[in-house]
């Protein structure tokens, strides 16, 4: 199957490059997006990207989330491909971590003891569908200074077989037959890694979900997840303002803090966030008090993050200093995307990340 082969690997590990063209496809609830990248010379370009919003397939709006059926999910990742000028002939998908479950468990056992069985039982435990329906892999990371003697912690990393056979086939439509599969999280990962960065954290907000990393020497390290996240955030302003979804979701594109609307706009933004941020926040600091370490900084990722003042939200709730996110920052592209890459960034980053598996 291959997909567990790298879902809990390293950032830092090697990959052997290709010099063909490889595309990363981030299938998300409201849209997929696609980045392609090629290595010119030693040197890995961006060459195309491209986003495609699903709600019109479904007759919802743009940036309603949307479960489509198998053949209009098959006709957007065509058009998107097509759309964007994608040239790729080999793929990497990034999985929804929707259709996947990830944790970190400890267990009491010796440095020598062999874990294997005790983690596959402990597993259990944690997965609530049966076994046989999914695809499971581990892999032991390291455990902090506040930790207990003879504590070993275990990410736990797990994909439903019927999430497979719905992506299989997906990708099989476009003519990418069999092509690596990661959950997301690791995608995002990827593309955030930086060189002599020890730990870091991601706040991944999307239009359905809001999730938070908790990074170490590329591994992850603690992942929490909570339903809750910009699909919510515009049914709470349409009942503030009376305002339509349409309308709610093109202010949400485009203002700016100088807007009529933004006062009442950015009063929602908190009422929605406060609780999660907080939750957030508790998380990260009982991460610190068990690792010995400290998480200084929070790296922001996700359509809904764009709002203008949710980084400041952020930084507040939390305590740390807050930046966006920006994948393409480990590429190369043409000095005049500059801009636009760097707004649109946050966004890209499973799909990027996702293709830069190829390469690193």
């Amino acid at each position: 199957m291959g997909l567990f082969r790298s879902i809990t690997q390293s950032a830092q590990s090697a990959k052997v490059a290709t010099r063909d063209r490889v595309v990363g496809i981030d299938v998300g609830t409201s849209a997929i997006k696609v980045v392609e990248l090629q290595d010119r010379n030693g040197v890995v370009t961006l060459t195309t990207y491209g986003e495609l919003q699903l709600g019109p397939y479904a007759e919802k709006q743009i940036g309603q989330p949307t479960q489509l059926t198998p053949a209009l999910e098959r006709q957007a990742l065509v058009d998107v491909i097509r759309e964007s000028a994608v040239k790729a002939s080999q793929a990497v998908l990034a999985m929804p971590l929707s259709a996947s479950f990830v944790t970190v468990i400890s267990l009491t056992a010796d440095e020598k003891d062999d874990i294997e069985s005790r983690v596959r039982v402990e597993a259990r435990k944690y997965i609530p569908v049966p076994m046989a329906d999914v695809a499971l892999d581990w892999a032991e990371i390291e455990v902090g200074a506040g930790a207990a003697a003879g504590t070993r912690d275990v990410l736990i990393a797990a994909i439903q077989n019927d999430a497979f056979t719905r992506f299989a086939n997906l990708m099989k439509t476009v003519e990418f037959q069999n092509p690596p599969t990661e959950i997301e999280c690791f995608s995002t990962i990827r593309s955030a890694y930086k060189e002599g960065v020890e730990q870091s954290v991601i706040l991944d907000v999307g239009a359905q979900s809001s999730k938070l990393y908790i990074i170490r020497k590329g591994l992850l390290q603690r992942m929490h997840r909570v339903p809750h996240a910009g699909a919510a955030m515009t049914e709470r302003i349409m009942a503030e303002t009376g305002e339509t979804f349409e309308v709610v979701e093109a202010k949400k594109r485009t203002m700016t803090t100088t807007d009529p609307a933004f006062v009442a706009y950015q009063k929602v933004v908190q009422t929605t966030f406060g609780r999660v941020l907080r939750e957030f926040a508790q998380v990260i600091e009982e991460y610190e008090a068990k690792s010995g370490l400290n998480h200084e900084h929070v790296y922001l990722s996700g359509g809904a993050t764009l709002f203008p003042s949710f980084d400041a939200l952020v930084s507040t709730t939390l305590s740390r200093s807050v930046s966006y996110l920006q994948p393409f920052d480990k590429v190369a592209y043409p000095a005049f995307m500059e801009d636009t890459l760097r707004v649109i960034g946050p966004t890209f980053a499973p799909a990027l990340g996702a293709a830069l598996r190829h390469f690193e």
